[in-house]
């Protein structure tokens, strides 16, 4: 998409312009963990997570008085359920551990696109997928990464932490079967991959669930 707006931005009998689309990889996160301590410095444990994260571009080109609109709007949602371990290495005021896990990952992606191709350009073969739609798949994935938190108070916490993700590629479809199909004419359906590195800062809450009281590690 980015390289068909790069080449009508730059086309001298156009008047106007439509700003590429931006990466989607920044997001705010929202998890919640329980921790189980089997053994001073390990727990067993699992979390549930969800993230949202968009891209969305609009303008319009003008060619012999005539406007052609442009307006293309993506939106990706996840949830996941990891189960997975626990090992704290340094317990000095600040904590450092490391986690792994193995989850289950749901996601779904929307879809909101005009693009009115302009009349004096040359006919393109490859072009954005008009209308708009919602697309869901799933998959299983491993998770492993270093964490470091700070306790602030009992009940309040902050950290970093980086991890790697690998998720299988998720061949998304719609409620009728129909895969997602971005980019029309390149003979491909589209998939959503939520592998990669991920880099977190964190405010943590904690709430003692236990019946003896006492927890001391930020979930």
């Amino acid at each position: 998409m980015n390289q068909i707006l790069e080449n009508w931005n730059t086309t001298p009998t156009l008047t106007g312009g439509v700003p590429k689309l931006s990466l989607m990889q920044s997001t705010v996160d929202y998890s919640g963990c329980e921790r189980f301590w089997i053994l001073d410095g390990l727990a067993l444990g699992g979390k549930i997570e969800s993230f949202r994260t968009s891209s969305a571009t609009q303008g319009s080109y003008t060619a012999g008085g005539t406007a052609s609109q442009i307006s293309i709007a993506l939106d990706c949602h996840s949830v996941s359920f990891v189960l997975g371990g626990h090992l704290e290495f340094l317990s000095l005021g600040v904590h450092l551990g490391g986690d792994v896990g193995v989850g289950y990952y749901y996601s779904g992606f929307s879809t909101d696109v005009t693009f009115q191709t302009p009349s004096n350009v040359p006919a393109i073969s490859i072009r954005p997928q008009d209308g708009n739609g919602r697309y869901t798949a799933s998959s299983f994935g491993l998770e492993g990464g270093l964490s470091l938190t700070f306790n602030l108070t009992d009940w309040l916490g902050i950290g970093t932490s980086i991890a790697y993700r690998w998720v299988g590629p998720m061949a998304m479809t719609d409620a009728a079967g129909k895969p997602l199909d971005l980019i029309v004419g390149d003979g491909r359906t589209d998939k959503v991959d939520l592998s990669g590195i991920v880099v977190q800062v964190s405010v943590s809450l904690v709430v003692d669930l236990s019946s003896q009281g006492g927890e001391r590690r930020i979930p």
